[in-house]
């Protein structure tokens, strides 16, 4: 009995002997194999793999182009070329593959490989990332959240590991919307870009690493520009806003020529054809169609030709994208085309005035806030374009906003409608909110179990604090996320209706010129015809003033528990925590109390109590500054300061020293008055490279491509 025991046990240590032998084991002396005639895209993506090694396991790791060269453990990125025949051939759309494979080729100092492959080239370069997300625990925004992986000596891989996945959205990615902090922070000026090129390739690898496929790469562009091509070569495709149909910058359009379909229809489709020419000519496009006014208002504000009922109005709409469909056709007869369903679009869509035109893809906006603009709608077939960012003057642009319940509630509806042939995000400078960034393009890629528990996004939160800042800490971090959610103060009667950090300084500077051109009693001005809802001034600032002070201390438990949970992140990790957790709370937090005050003097008729208003707000509005300035470290020195222009804090707090200085006797400063009520003038700095650039005509036929 007891040599049968002996022989059991022997016969035990065995196995696990020859398991562990069998595994695949890397250390620094692991090579990665492609071949040199694998598509650019994917070497790119190999080329980011042998640096993800060289963070987790030190040394050199060499990048081979031939299984002569190859290590005895190696990776092997393959697609097109010496595909292994011991594994299957994947299938579908952008699929995915990692595979453990035991003595891939005869003859060879390879004993082991680790396949990344797919059943194209983007699932090839998903099989890269995938592996140094799960292999090696690369953060897939570690550019973004300055988080190194951990060193270790080895990484091992199962003996017969063999994994596949593929997305559930067709399209996903980002949209670099309203781009002012990255542009001053770093200008791509000398490269024709409004961003360093260095950064835009960051950014399309995030979105790579995210597993997305394509890119809107930035606000006010030419399809000619540099930061596209880029986008190209990095594997992506790219799309187009709402305003830029067709990728037409509108923005740069001559001010002599009337943008007006009505009565100046052969300028618009030679300008709208032209911008199709001028893209790269092997990129792959997902063409926008729509129409708008310039500077993204409603055509008909601008339009002494426009017709005066809304059926008139999108009528006209339907005409102009009947004409970019026939442009698109002409050259790219299959390439897919959406329909955005951006403000009076979607309002003329659901009053059945406009119709979507066959083989076009709708896709549903959101208000800003994080919900669909649908109404129930949602159908098989269409998409989203969902907002973790917003400038409209009330939304976020420097911090996080938008729940994260409220993200997994919205998106898991569109998948149940079957609404998943597009899903873009817009990230604005991508930097403040990457938590729920990160959680739409998870959600994108396999929303399965967002679908089968309704609360995964609290699991998620509790994940992402845990590898941001550290087991220990993610408990406390998840309670001030809780509480940091549910502290807005809210503009409107509707859940959504949250201030974000935008709301406060645009409202204050509209309270506070006002205040200076003794404007408070007088009516409300409407804005581009929208309608009035307070009477004046005044009556706006008691609003205001209701929901800021019963907001106070909301954002007082939100602060006090970011400051507890600071003492348990990793030290390694406080910096970053700074910047995610204790500026954004710090901000929110100082300009709520700082919008509070200055409706506070407002409200006030006695000029020495409106002044020490003033002073009470202009203290809490240094202390935001202050919070952003703390979270410009390192590589990040400038992020918030050197580019705030559309937010605009520092100008904000020029303004109340004016109105102050007013108050005191002295002069207006007209030149902070005028900035004030400028609203161009980011625009203008974020496309300042551009130069003299301008919308170009060239009347001619296109040409199939095909």
């Amino acid at each position: 009995m007891r040599l049968r025991y002996l022989l059991v046990l022997i016969f035990a240590i065995s196995l696990a002997s020859i398991a562990a032998s069998a595994q695949a084991v890397l250390h620094r002396g692991a090579t990665v194999l492609i071949s040199r005639h694998e598509p650019q895209p994917l070497q790119r993506a190999a080329a980011d793999l042998v640096s993800d090694l060289h963070k987790v396991l030190g040394g050199k790791i060499r990048l081979v182009h031939s299984p002569a060269q190859a290590a005895p453990v190696t990776i092997w990125i393959c697609l097109r070329r010496d595909v292994p025949h011991a594994l299957p051939a994947s299938h579908g759309w952008e699929r995915l593959r990692l595979a453990e494979l035991p003595h891939p080729w005869p003859g060879s100092p390879a004993h082991q490989a680790i396949v990344l492959s797919g059943s194209d080239t983007l699932g090839a370069i998903y099989a890269v990332y995938q592996f140094s997300r799960q292999f090696l625990h690369v953060d897939p925004m570690y550019w973004w959240t300055d988080h190194a992986p951990a060193r270790r000596a080895t990484v091992t891989v199962p003996a017969g590991y063999d994994e596949t996945q593929a997305p559930v959205f067709r399209y996903r990615g980002f949209f670099i919307n309203d781009e002012d902090l990255l542009t001053g922070w770093r200008p791509g000026t000398a490269q024709g870009a409004d961003i360093s090129l260095r950064v835009w390739n960051r950014i399309f690898e995030t979105i790579l690493r995210l597993k997305g496929n394509m890119v809107i790469p930035g606000t006010w562009i030419f399809p000619y520009e540099r930061q596209i091509r880029l986008a190209v070569r990095r594997g992506l495709m790219v799309s187009q806003h709402h305003v830029n149909v067709l990728g037409l910058d509108t923005y740069r359009w001559p001010k002599k020529v009337p943008y007006l379909f009505t009565s100046n229809r052969r300028k618009l489709e030679d300008a709208w054809a032209t911008a199709v020419s001028e893209y790269p000519r092997r990129m792959h496009a997902i063409w926008s169609v729509g129409y708008r006014g310039l500077n993204d208002y409603p055509f008909w504000l601008v339009d002494p030709n426009a017709p005066k009922t809304m059926a008139g109005r999108a009528a006209i709409i339907q005409q102009a994208i009947a004409a970019e469909l026939r442009i698109i056709r002409r050259v790219h007869p299959h390439a897919p085309v959406i329909l955005n369903t951006w403000q009076e679009t979607g309002r003329f869509l659901l009053q059945g005035l406009l119709h979507k035109p066959k083989g076009v893809t709708l896709v549903w906006a959101d208000d800003g806030h994080g919900i669909i603009q649908d109404h129930g709608h949602l159908s098989r077939g269409e998409g989203v374009y969902y907002h973790t960012m917003m400038i409209d003057g009330a939304s976020n642009h420097l911090s996080e906003l938008v729940p994260p319940a409220t993200i997994q509630e919205e998106l898991t509806r569109a998948v149940r409608a079957g609404a998943t042939d597009y899903l873009v995000v817009n990230t604005s400078n991508t930097r403040p909110a990457p938590m729920t960034s990160e959680e739409t393009m998870s959600i994108a890629w396999n929303p399965h179990p967002w679908l089968r528990h309704p609360h995964q996004s609290q699991y998620y939160v509790r994940r992402w604090d845990a590898r941001e800042f550290g087991r220990r800490a993610a408990p406390a971090v998840a309670r001030y996320e809780q509480a940091y959610f549910a502290a807005p103060a809210h503009y409107g009667p509707q859940p959504d209706q949250r201030m974000g950090d935008n709301f406060y300084y645009s409202s204050s500077r509209m309270l506070l010129v006002a205040m200076a051109q003794g404007r408070l009693q007088k009516p409300f001005p409407t804005f581009h015809g929208r309608p009035r809802f307070f009477s004046n001034w005044t009556a706006l600032a008691t609003h205001i003033e209701h929901h800021c002070q019963a907001a106070l201390p909301r954002w007082q438990t939100a602060a006090r528990r970011a400051r507890a949970a600071r003492s348990l992140v990793a030290p390694s990790r406080r910096q970053f925590y700074q910047a995610n957790v204790f500026t954004q709370v710090t901000l929110n937090q100082q300009s709520n109390l700082m919008l509070l005050d200055i409706t506070r003097a407002v409200l006030t008729r006695q000029p020495g109590q409106r002044l020490r208003w003033l002073q009470a707000a202009l203290l809490a509005g240094n202390r935001a500054r202050q919070a952003l300035h703390a979270a410009d470290y390192g590589k990040w020195k400038g992020f918030y300061t050197r580019g705030d222009w559309l937010v605009d804090v520092p100008l904000t707090l020029r303004l109340i020293h004016t109105v102050m200085g007013q108050l005191q006797g002295h002069r207006l400063n007209l030149n902070t008055l005028a900035r004030a009520k400028d609203g161009g003038f980011a625009y203008h700095m974020i496309t300042a490279y551009q130069g003299r650039q301008r919308t170009r005509f060239h009347p001619f036929t296109l040409t199939s491509s095909h």
